[in-house]
């Protein structure tokens, strides 16, 4: 079993006890998958397209960090970020150095390469960098705060991202109130 699928068994397993599965929703098609690599311009990363397969996303705010995005999400929130890069609105940013000398993610406020993962639905979430800097790794993912830029990376894998969604479900984080997903009291 892949990490993937153990990471998505313990997240299936903690919705499912609080009878929220439905806030979980239905894999991507092939189809999607293709389509979203299209508008990307390159091929999803082995990690993603086979989430992305278990689980198109969740519901809007059914997600410890807001909304998990599913390939519609992804594409929306990319080109938002693409929009903002080409007409120059980051080009005063070009120098933000997200992992504070480390060289582990390239300068600048977005790269063509990031796959937007989770959105707060204030302009901040993870982000799946395919492009890291040099001393980076492909996959690993980072945090972007549309006020202070990119940060990270906070997770070497996609599948450490879950796992860690995993970790704070399974500790009483969160908890589901009238189909809401919440933090929980006192955390």
């Amino acid at each position: 079993m892949s990490e993937i699928a153990r990471a998505w068994e313990r997240i299936e397993a903690w919705y499912a006890a609080q009878d929220a599965a439905d806030r979980l929703l239905p894999g991507a098609t092939p189809e999607q998958i293709t389509a979203l690599e299209g508008f990307l311009g390159f091929a999803l990363p082995a990690e993603l397209s086979e989430s992305l397969r278990r689980h198109d996303g969740s519901q809007e705010g059914g997600w410890p960090t807001g909304t998990l995005l599913g390939t519609a999400g992804i594409r929306s929130e990319a080109d938002v970020w693409r929009e903002l890069l080409e007409g120059g609105d980051f080009d005063d940013n070009a120098d933000h150095d997200a992992s504070e000398g480390r060289d582990e993610i390239r300068r600048g406020w977005w790269a063509h390469g990031w796959i937007p993962l989770d959105a707060d639905g204030a302009g901040n979430g993870a982000v799946i960098d395919t492009t890291p800097g040099p001393a980076g790794r492909a996959g690993q993912v980072i945090d972007m705060d549309h006020e202070v830029g990119p940060s990270g990376p906070q997770h070497p894998t996609l599948a450490a991202y879950l796992h860690a969604i995993a970790d704070r479900l399974d500790a009483g984080e969160f908890v589901m109130d009238a189909g809401d997903l919440t933090e929980a009291p006192g955390t």
